[in-house]
């Protein structure tokens, strides 16, 4: 890999505002949850295949790009977030991924704790601002953080 793809991968915070993003939504209050998916039109899924995309890469280009910089805690607590929401998944859960079931199911409040708690470590690092819902769910992102 030569130092133009290197230079093609966001920095750490803006890899972590990425990640921050999902876990605001993810830890947000379920009417909060069910007015931002509404108003975007997306289905209940679009909240996990989010967190599955930040995911999927942020922990792995922070790592690379800071070793040792996201705590054991972090990890675990990510590592918790995307286990809870596979066991959640498939056909025969189909109604944990209505908006009835985001306010009623308690694997969707053990997931909210999980990713309230994932923002706190992020925000300890002190690097990001993190966004809160505004305006009924959309981010508002500090910019001039980065």
């Amino acid at each position: 890999m030569g130092f133009e793809a290197q230079n093609t991968m966001p920095d750490v915070p803006t890899s972590l505002m990425r990640l921050a993003e999902t876990l605001v939504m993810l830890s947000a209050p379920a009417d909060e949850q069910i007015a931002w998916l509404d108003r975007h039109q997306w289905h209940t899924d679009e909240l996990a295949l989010d967190f599955d995309w930040a995911y999927g890469w942020v922990p792995r280009s922070v790592d690379k790009r800071a070793p040792g910089l996201l705590p054991p805690v972090l990890h675990n607590l990510l590592q918790c977030i995307d286990e809870r929401l596979t066991v959640m998944s498939g056909q025969a859960n189909a109604d944990k991924w209505t908006p009835e079931g985001l306010a009623t199911d308690p694997g969707w409040a053990e997931i909210r704790h999980l990713s309230s708690r994932a923002l706190t470590k992020i925000a300890e690092l002190g690097l990001i601002a993190i966004p809160k819902p505004r305006d009924g769910g959309q981010l508002s992102i500090p910019v001039d953080r980065w």
